[in-house]
Order: C-alpha cells, then structure tokens, then sequence
C-alpha cells in the first residue's frame, strides 16, 4: 500500500486473521501477539502498545484511517514502542484480561482497545479509541504516545505500582465466597433489571441499546417458574419493539449489532453471526411461548439470513459482517426515497407508509427501514403483499457492493448457531434446519479440531493453530446434546460427551475448584483469566456450567451436576449487575426448576 510515495508491510502481512491482515500494510511496525515481541521488549526495554479490535469494527477502521496509517504517528510508535496487533476474536483471553484491566484504570472500555503494558505484558494505562487531535474530550493519540514514552523513561516506580495494583485486582476476582443457589437471586435480580426496562420502546436503559438476549431468555425461564406475568410483558415488549425497529434488517434477515438510540430506529450496522444465532432461538422460543407470528418471522428470516449470507462452503457460519462498504456506515442497508418509487412503482407508496420512509430520510438523508408503528401491531404478520415488496428490494440490494465478510468459522459462535438451528427446526418442524445444524456439527468436528482430538478456536482457509478457549467447549458440547435431544442419534451424545469430558480436563483446576477460560495447554498470561460477565455471549464459565449441567440430565453424570453446581457458587454479583449475568441466570433457572414446580404465583 503506498502512502505519500513510500510502500510499507509489516509482520501480520502472513497472518491468517483478517484483522490482523487489515492492519498489514500500515507503516507502523506491528507484530501479531507472539513470544518474539515479547523478547523485544524486553531486551529493548521498551513499553508495548498492544492495540485489540476486531475486522467488522468500525471505530477500529477509522482509528486505523486516522492514526495508524499516519506516517508521523506510526515513526512515534515505531521508535518508542513495540507494537503488537490482537483480534478480540482469534484470542478472547486475551481481549478479556486487558479489557478488564483497563476498565479497573477508567472506568470504561470497548474497541479498538488500546493498552500501554510493560515489557512482561502487564498494563500500565489504556483506552479505547484515541482521535488524531483533541477532541471528544480525549487528547489526541499523538499527545498519549509521547507522554506514555516519557513516563515510561522517567517515572518507573509509578508505573511499578500501577502494575501491582492492576494484577492485585485482577487477581482477586478469582477468590471467591461461596453463594447459596436459591430462587432469592433470580427474584433479586429481576427486580433489580425491571428498573431499568423501557416501558415505551422496551429494553434496558435511555439512549444506546443492546438486545441482552441472554437477560430475556432468562425473562422466559423466570415467568416459566414464578408465573410473575411481568417478565413476559417486558420480553414481549422488547421483543416486538426490536423486530419493528431498524436493528432488525426487514430486507435480508438478520439484526444489527445494537441501536444508537432508544427506539430501536437507528443501529450500528455490523452484523454478527452470534447475534443472529442468540436472537433467532429467543424469538423462536418467544413464539412458542406467545404464539405470535411476527416473532416466528424474526426466527425464520434471521435463520435465513445466516444460510444464505453468513454460510461457509463446509458447512460451518462466518463470524460477521461488517458496518462500513468504502468508508460508509451502513451504505448497504440504507434506501433513497426515489429509489424506492422508481423500483416498486405503483406499489411503491405502500412500502413506504409501511416502513415510514420520507424524502428527506431518517439517516443522513437516506432511510432506515423500520416499521411505522401506527401501522402494525406485534400481533400481526407479514402480509404475503409485503413479503413480496421486500423480496423485490432484496434482489435490488444484492447487487450493491456487500458489505466485507469476515471469513472466520469460530467454534463457539457455531455452537450457537446449531442450538439455535435445532431450537427452530423441533418448534418449527422444519427437518431441513435440524439437517443444517448437522452439517455445520459435522464441520466443526471435523475442522476445528486437531489431529488429538484437542478443540481449535476457528477455521479460516484451513486448520489453525490456535487452541480452543472454555466457551468454544462448552458452547460445542451444548450444540452436541441439541442435535441429540433433536435426533435421538446415539453418535452426537458420544460427541458431546467427549467434548465435555475434554473441557474439564483442560480447563477445570482441582486446587481453586475453578474452571479457567484458558486450558492447561495454552500459554501463560500474568493472570490466567477467568472472566464472568455474559456480554456478547455466554462467558466460558456460564457456557461451561450449562453444558454440564445439560450432561448431567442427559448422560446421567452426578459428577457433571457437582461441577456445574460449583461454577454458579463460586459467581458473585449476579444481582448487582443483572443484565451482565444473563445466561448464568438462565443456568440458575433450570437448576431452580427441577426443584420447585412451575408456575409458582407471586
């Protein structure tokens, strides 16, 4: 790539990744996470810039626009620093562990991610993005990178303490008190959530929303077992108020990954494969319990948007889609008001009453399809006259320039997608979706494990040498029993089985009674991370005490249910931070209701 006249690679140019292969061409020096940067350091004595995204970010493209393809930004890194470039999704441990670190320095997070560490890897300051100059309230990046290097040259016994008192905290949340499994958690914890719902728009919170998909299962699981008819109303709600707003794509399938505003109306347009995978089994579980068809439509063309955009040639599902198409935010999905008149003619005004399109547009003079709400209620289905309108857009978008692809088949996020295939396929009695689970089942199998038997984390082109983390296990295991208790086939609970057998012998730690996120065989970080929170996917330990859990019924393990039971003990805060221990509640709830009858009134 030239800037300026000059041609620049660097060492991620022979990374798999395709974040990391984003980066390659920038003129700063990056090397991928490795022992070999690590050694420099060292011996150079130099502070690491460790800068963690993923390749469907969009904050991460434009910082890499404005800063690291800026010849004077990187010529300060490259003489100060050693630089090294992580994808939050080839390593989550390590996304996990420096996420945490620089949330206990700020207060906050998110991506890119940027970490300022010693040469042994420990943090010392961080971020997330840095502009090119002062602005947002933050300096710029250039002002950060100098003054970073000169405390680093001058001040070491600061820096020295920061560093004790961020592994301290660290290490800290893997001590842990005991709690008791009663139905008190799960009744604190809702009404410590229902707070924060929206009555108006449903889900949690004022301004920027996330689905917390995981927080609404467990909505389902609590009215199942209490009868509390709020939890249902909220989910109802939420889920209705999400399939009408524009974080649902009404064209192709699928949901955005979250809205910027409360309405649901505007989303960040990403589109993640686990997104699609949590969201199509909650709204087929939805329809099951409400019988309300819109939501089956939601399931059905998510589904249908994994099969048909997010498919790999083997079986197995890409990981994400992306929000940018040239440097534009959300080109692909959005619609000019002439656009639609010239494409749909005469049947052009009913699609636009329908989907609340203006001339003058709802996002930077373009339109983001949402359903006008004095049009339909949640009741309602699609008309066959709107099925087809949209299909006729449809056509029209795929021959748009897409949106880039992120070719990853990540081993978790498809476990996801199998539960979610087999969920649909048995309410639906749609054999089709449960022989696609299969496939992607036999993929992973096959793919994504090495030559021992040992879980990788993805496949890309190829096998990798990247090793399967607890939530590639545990979510794996789950995917198993589903196309088990769908079948009946006896193979799929051997597999499942030896998917959980292996986890506990990799990842559990006799001597804390833990399980950790990373396995005995992987490499040693300053702290070995342990992360609880379920944020965009179930964390390892709640993926891992699911799985178990489900073993214990299903293969008739006591030993399965003690470890199971020893994991959600050992979680902590549950009911301060609800909403970030969604699927532990949910694994909370089937423990609960095998000891108290349904419908318990309140």
């Amino acid at each position: 790539m030239s800037r300026g006249g000059l041609h620049f690679t660097n060492r991620l140019k022979g990374e798999k990744s395709p974040y990391l292969q984003q980066h390659a061409f920038n003129p700063v020096d990056w090397y991928p996470w490795s022992e070999e940067a690590l050694r420099r350091a060292r011996e150079e004595d130099k502070p690491i810039i460790l800068s963690i995204g993923y390749s469907t970010c969009h904050w991460c493209h434009v910082m890499e626009r404005e800063s690291f393809e800026d010849h004077e930004v990187a010529k300060i890194m490259n003489e100060n620093f050693i630089n090294i470039k992580v994808d939050r999704e080839e390593r989550p441990d390590l996304d996990s562990l420096y996420m945490k670190a620089v949330q206990a320095m700020t207060g906050h997070a998110g991506w890119p991610l940027t970490v300022f560490t010693t040469p042994e890897g420990v943090p010392f300051y961080g971020g997330s993005y840095f502009p090119p100059d002062d602005s947002y309230g933050l300096p710029s990046f250039k002002k950060v990178l100098i003054a970073v290097s000169l405390a680093y040259k001058k001040n070491k016994k600061q820096i020295s303490a920061v560093t004790n008192d961020v592994e301290q905290v660290l290490k800290q949340r893997s001590v842990i008190s005991p709690v008791e499994l009663k139905a008190d958690i799960s009744d604190i914890a809702f009404d410590a959530a229902r707070l924060f719902f929206d009555p108006v728009s449903g889900g949690f919170g004022r301004g920027t929303k996330f689905p917390h998909s995981m927080f609404l299962k467990f909505l389902l699981k609590f009215h199942r077992r209490t009868g509390r008819n709020e939890a249902l109303e909220i989910l109802k709600k939420t889920l209705s108020s999400m399939a009408a707003g524009g974080i649902y794509d009404h064209i192709g399938g699928g949901f955005h990954r979250y809205s910027v505003d409360e309405r649901w109306d505007i989303p960040h347009f990403e589109k993640m494969l686990y997104d699609s995978a949590l969201l199509s089994e909650l709204y087929t579980l939805g329809f099951e319990k409400t019988g309300i068809e819109f939501y089956k439509d939601a399931a059905l063309e998510t589904l249908g948007y994994m099969l048909r955009d997010l498919r790999a040639g083997g079986g197995g599902f890409y990981s994400a889609q992306d929000a940018d198409v040239k440097g534009e935010e959300g080109a692909y999905y959005l619609w000019d008001y002439g656009e639609i008149k010239s494409a749909l003619g005469q049947d052009a005004d009913k699609l636009i009453d329908y989907f609340s399109v203006t001339e003058e547009g709802n996002y930077e003079g373009r339109n983001m399809l949402r359903i006008n709400p004095r049009r339909k209620g949640p009741e309602t289905p699609v008309s066959p006259e709107m099925e087809r309108l949209k299909a006729e857009l449809l056509k029209i978008r795929q021959n748009r320039t897409p949106p880039d692809t992120d070719r990853k088949v990540i081993t978790a996020w498809n476990g996801l997608a199998i539960i979610a295939l087999c969920r649909a396929g048995e309410a639906f009695k749609r054999n089709d979706l449960i022989w696609e689970a299969k496939r992607c089942a036999e993929f992973l199998l096959s793919a994504n494990r090495d030559d021992t038997g040992r879980v990788l984390r993805y496949y890309l082109g190829g096998k990798t040498d990247v090793k399967g983390a607890l939530e590639d296990y545990g979510l794996l295991g789950s995917a198993l029993f589903s196309i088990f208790e769908a079948t009946g086939e006896g193979r799929w609970l051997d597999e499942a089985k030896r998917v959980t057998d292996g986890m506990i012998g990799l990842f559990y730690d006799e001597s804390n009674n833990l399980f950790f996120d990373t396995g005995k065989d992987q490499e040693k970080l300053f702290v070995r991370e342990r992360d609880l929170f379920d944020n965009d996917i179930p964390s390892g330990n709640s993926a891992a005490a699911g799985l178990l859990l489900k073993a214990s019924r299903l293969a008739d393990n006591r030993r399965y249910r003690e470890l199971s039971e020893g994991i959600i003990r050992s979680v902590e805060g549950i009911t301060d931070e609800p909403l970030s221990y969604g699927n532990f509640l949910c694994v909370l709830e089937s423990f609960l209701s095998e000891i108290a009858p349904a419908g318990r009134a309140h």
